[in-house]
């Protein structure tokens, strides 16, 4: 995962936000070569572009399918995902394949106080490879209170795309929502297993 969400602005175009507890940009769905679109129609948004493409070390977006593995089918899934808060932000924790970085609640059942983590605890976190999604809303609504993260795939519907989705007491994938939500990107890259 990328150390950041996604971020663009005109002077040093897409980059990658300081701190994985920032919200980043809200983008419609493959507006990778139009980072600038904010049209709230959904015919504005025909086609995928991936904003991973636009950025040097082959970034790409994660697919519908991949974000179902991540949060449910790798080995013990559900003691690798759960809410919590960093550094006062809401959000979502997932923990690497072979997590040894310390204690960890897993699930939603206790809300945004499941797993709380200040500056320091954090950047322990961080450096055993957790990764934090900030509840970063979708077109600057519900911050705070729902995450949902853009998939590379699109639904059979031509006005909607899939997305990760998640609040304080639940996560779920296989969603979709019209491509013109304004919603947040966290790239990846693929592994080189040598």
């Amino acid at each position: 995962f990328a150390k950041g969400n996604l971020e663009y602005d005109s002077i040093g175009g897409y980059h990658f936000a300081a701190n994985q507890y920032d919200y980043g940009g809200l983008f419609g769905w493959g507006t990778g070569s139009n980072p600038t679109n904010t049209s709230i129609h959904w015919e504005d948004y025909p086609t995928f572009d991936d904003w991973g493409s636009h950025i040097d070390g082959g970034w790409r977006t994660l697919t519908d399918d991949e974000w179902h593995y991540v949060i449910w089918d790798r080995a013990d899934a559900s003691a690798k995902c759960g809410a919590a808060t960093v550094c006062g932000v809401h959000g979502m924790v997932l923990l690497p394949d072979g997590w040894n970085g310390g204690a960890f609640n897993a699930g939603f059942d206790k809300g945004w106080s499941t797993n709380e983590y200040d500056a320091v605890s954090w950047a322990d976190m961080e450096a055993a490879g957790a990764v934090f999604l900030s509840a970063a809303g979708f077109h600057s609504s519900c911050v705070e209170i729902e995450g949902s993260y853009w998939s590379s795939t699109p639904d059979g519907d031509p006005h909607l795309a899939y997305l990760m989705h998640f609040c304080e007491n639940y996560v779920y994938d296989n969603d979709s929502y019209g491509r013109d939500y304004g919603l947040p990107v966290r790239l990846v890259q693929d592994c080189q297993n040598n």
